[in-house]
């Protein structure tokens, strides 16, 4: 009996330690978040820190990493905007992994989410994946010849009626 014990808590720590650090939602809220709020959630989350910040076209990018040595490597770039004519301010967060597990358990994530996929396909280096709603268009990608993948999550500019 303590066997099967030891046995299962094995288990579930090697499943713990090979866990994604965010998930689907985390992606799609950091996207309404401002740049200053997104920052101190990936902050304060304690599973991101700063790796390195740099300007870009008067844009304030940065490029988080995670902290954790015993899961592959995650990173995480905020900041990187677009403002309409309106002065609208649409936010796109780019996550990427070593780990194409990660992507696929978001893709599972997505499809709860209701999300549409409207795209579901492959180039030479991709297999890709396009979701979109009303609110925002996400694009994922694992890579065919290497341990990587990576999501895109754009916000779309929304005209209520």
């Amino acid at each position: 009996m303590k066997k099967l014990v030891l046995a299962i808590v094995i288990i579930f720590t090697g499943m713990r330690l090979n866990a994604q650090s965010i998930s689907f939602s985390d992606l799609t809220n950091l996207t309404n978040l401002s740049d200053g709020q997104a920052h101190t959630y990936l902050s304060l989350g304690g599973i991101f820190k700063l790796d390195y910040m740099k300007e870009e076209n008067g844009k304030k990018i940065e490029y988080f990493r995670s902290k954790s040595a015993k899961v592959a490597p995650q990173s995480i770039t905020i900041g990187v905007n677009e403002i309409q004519a309106n002065g609208t301010i649409l936010r796109t967060v780019l996550y990427t992994t070593q780990d194409p597990e990660n992507i696929v358990n978001l893709i599972a994530q997505a499809k709860r989410a209701k999300l549409i996929m409207k795209f579901q396909g492959m180039d030479r280096d991709n297999n890709i994946y396009k979701f979109d709603n009303e609110f925002y268009n996400i694009t994922m990608l694992i890579s065919t010849n290497n341990n990587k993948g990576s999501v895109e999550v754009k916000q779309k500019e929304f005209i209520g009626y």
